[in-house]
């Protein structure tokens, strides 16, 4: 898997689209794509969200070299904290103010385990 590419992920039935960035290469290639000029995020992790064409787009970034610093656990609780943050942007748009709690839960999951299985394609160590 290309590191320079944001990393679309699944959204199944969600209208929100959202991906991984891996590099700051990539989030310039990224914004060149979509015709913005917003500069990299340089804090540990971020959940960065546009309006493209009517479409909402959410990007998810954790920051360059974090997985030199931080152990796996560490990582994988940022992304579970963007997760919540892209769940609450699709919440958002599709209107939902009191989801079931399993609708909630069963939605962060799967679209934790989507970021996570993009960071560790572009950036992790271990298979997952």
């Amino acid at each position: 898997m290309k590191k320079d590419r944001v990393i679309w992920c699944d959204r199944g039935w969600q209208p929100v689209h959202f991906g991984f960035c891996p590099t700051k290469k990539a989030w310039k290639r990224e914004m060149k794509r979509m015709g913005c000029d917003e500069p990299y995020p340089e804090t540990d992790g971020r959940c960065t969200t546009f309006t493209k064409d009517g479409k909402v787009v959410v990007i998810v970034t954790i920051c360059d070299g974090s997985e030199k610093e931080r152990s796996v656990c560490e990582i994988a609780g940022l992304l579970v904290h963007e997760a919540t943050h892209v769940w609450q942007t699709i919440r958002e748009d599709i209107g939902e103010t009191h989801p079931s709690i399993e609708f909630e839960a069963y939605s962060i999951q799967a679209i934790f385990q989507e970021l996570f299985s993009a960071y560790h394609a572009t950036r992790g160590t271990a298979k997952c």
